[in-house]
């Protein structure tokens, strides 16, 4: 593997701070249709998920890896190149801090595409989040490059993202939003109504 380690060093960090800025301590859930239903996927992302998704290898565990990327404290020697994939995910490392941006589908993982311990992928026709889920939350586990129909059984449309800090009982912010849909039409889903604040809730429209 033929790279520059000072310039993936600098996409880590600057990986890593968009990471804290964006996604850290916060629930986020996908909100899709599957057979003419709304449906939710929801999605923890903390200090210890980070390091998976650069797909590198180090001495440091999760949460020095990230305390030390984002301060500025992460050194060249801190990190090694895992396999033939790392180059992938570090080439896309700061486009997948913003979920909103291209997390447009969401299907159950094919297990027979490539040994991979997860459930769910979110993205779209060249770039995904692996989620994987434990005793109490699902999680990123991993970042692919790729289409995501070929890494699905099914895909389903992204209608609505939405997020809220690990903190909150309810769900405030909306990330994310297709057109013509609406919020009223989310929460036809009574469970996603009983998580979502509908008092402080933002709305925003598709860019």
């Amino acid at each position: 593997m033929s790279r520059s380690k000072n310039n993936d060093l600098n996409i880590i960090k600057q990986a890593a701070k968009l990471y804290e800025k964006n996604l850290l301590d916060k629930n986020v859930m996908f909100i899709y249709y599957k057979d003419n239903k709304i449906q939710f996927y929801e999605v923890t992302f903390l200090k210890e998920h980070f390091k998976h998704l650069t797909g590198t290898k180090s001495r440091l565990n999760a949460y020095e890896f990230f305390y030390r990327a984002t301060n500025n404290r992460l050194r060249i020697d801190d990190f090694e190149y895992k396999d033939n994939t790392t180059a992938l995910k570090l080439d896309n490392l700061i486009k997948a801090m913003a979920l909103n941006q291209y997390s447009k589908m969401i299907g159950e993982y094919k297990k027979n595409k490539c040994y991979l311990s997860i459930e769910k992928i979110s993205g779209n026709n060249n770039l995904m989040i692996g989620f994987d889920e434990g005793e109490s939350i699902n999680y990123p586990k991993t970042l692919l490059k790729g289409d995501i129909r070929d890494y699905t059984c099914k895909v389903y449309r992204i209608v609505t993202v939405i997020s809220k800090s690990i903190k909150e009982k309810l769900y405030r912010e909306v990330n994310y939003i297709a057109k013509n849909i609406t919020i009223d039409r989310v929460l036809i889903n009574q469970d996603i109504k009983r998580k979502v604040n509908e008092e402080y809730i933002i709305k925003v429209k598709e860019k």
